[in-house]
């Protein structure tokens, strides 16, 4: 699985992809859920698969002035995503 970042564009190789977008903080049994309902939907289809993560967060996006709590880092995000 490729993990994109939503500031990305999506490459050439990966055009025609199924593709789960999330915050997907935390990668909690529903995220996983998703992520594992795409995949399948990608090999069914014989199409490339990736997660594509919001970051910033939306938070400091569209509220920077208020504080917000992330329940994994981005490293540990693409770690557990991998």
């Amino acid at each position: 699985m490729r993990v994109l970042r939503s500031h990305q564009p999506v490459p050439a190789a990966l055009k025609g992809s199924v593709i789960a977008i999330g915050n997907f903080d935390g990668v909690h049994l529903g995220h996983q859920a998703v992520i594992r309902r795409e995949a399948g939907l990608a090999r069914a289809l014989g199409a490339p698969f990736a997660a594509m993560v919001f970051e910033p967060h939306p938070r400091q996006f569209f509220q920077p002035d208020k504080p917000f709590f992330r329940l994994t880092t981005l490293e540990t995000k693409l770690e557990l995503l991998g």
